[in-house]
């Protein structure tokens, strides 16, 4: 069996069009039919149906598409290994994550741990929560750090933090060092809120204060680094998790002011990874063990 059958089989068999798979694979259509009669004579197994101009696959080409992917996949996995090897690298983990995280510290951390285990390659994958556990079910990422938890019970999961919320203003609006009282309802109908940048908690959020106070402007903005952004230029205000304004906190760059108005939630965030994927040990302890608040 050759490589390039399989190719042309698992293409054929997304497309059920040999045309359309000779374009993605810059061949020639009988390219394709000559590596798919080769396959099929290879198996003694029918894995098309040919009507006119269609093609479907049978019962044995459903099968089979399962377990060219599988094959398919090894081969990428082990040129990829080879290829670190031969650079000096023994393992590559690639680890999807929420790009809330991004603006925490686990940045840095990654950084120095790749610093400390040069044979050791990780790479990072920023995507939305919603897209990180197909992501690694698909083995495009080892390890996935999101804001929603995995649906699948026999993965390894974690609970990497739990970070309070906290209501952060722009610098001029208030001054925490005189002890003033706090009017919640001027700040709600002085600033716009800035929302839905969490995937679970703002309609509960909303309702909440909706309940509590009248709020003037809201804008649905999807990342909270561009939310940030926005309070530090004086646009507006929100509610952001404790382990995302660490740095701007220490800094002075916005106010952070005490909410009493309701019990507010805690953001959650999860690492999950599947059964058969070997996590170093020391990197798992120090994503689980380091502060990130």
């Amino acid at each position: 069996m050759e490589f390039k059958w399989l190719q042309s089989f698992i293409v054929a068999a997304q497309t059920c069009n040999f045309r359309t798979a000779a374009q993605q694979l810059h061949l020639s259509q009988p390219s394709i039919t000559v590596h798919i009669q080769q396959l099929e004579e290879f198996l003694h197994v029918q894995l098309f149906k040919r009507e006119r101009n269609r093609v479907q696959l049978t019962e044995a080409g459903k099968l089979f598409r399962l377990e060219a992917q599988q094959m398919l996949l090894q081969w990428e996995q082990s040129i990829e290994r080879i290829r670190l090897v031969s650079k000096g690298i023994h393992e590559k983990i690639i680890i999807a994550m929420t790009p809330l995280m991004v603006e925490t510290i686990l940045p840095h951390v990654l950084y120095q741990f790749i610093n400390d285990h040069p044979a050791l390659e990780i790479s990072i994958l920023v995507e939305d929560s919603a897209k990180i556990e197909d992501l690694v079910h698909q083995h495009q990422a080892h390890i996935g750090i999101s804001l929603l938890p995995t649906r699948y019970r026999h993965w390894h999961q974690e609970l990497l933090i739990e970070s309070p919320l906290e209501l952060v203003i722009p610098l001029d609006a208030y001054d925490d060092e005189t002890g003033a009282y706090i009017d919640y309802e001027e700040l709600f109908q002085t600033y716009t809120l800035f929302t839905h940048h969490h995937p679970t908690i703002w309609n509960e959020l909303l309702h909440n204060l909706r309940e509590n106070y009248m709020l003037t402007r809201q804008v649905s903005i999807s990342q909270s680094y561009v939310v940030k952004r926005l309070i530090k230029d004086g646009l507006g205000m929100s509610f952001l998790p404790r382990m995302i304004v660490r740095k701007e906190r220490m800094e002075g760059r916005f106010n952070i002011v005490p909410f009493e108005g309701f019990s507010l939630p805690n953001v959650p965030v999860y690492l999950f990874y599947k059964e058969s994927t070997n996590v170093p040990n020391d990197l798992l302890e120090l994503l689980l063990t380091r502060n990130y608040l």
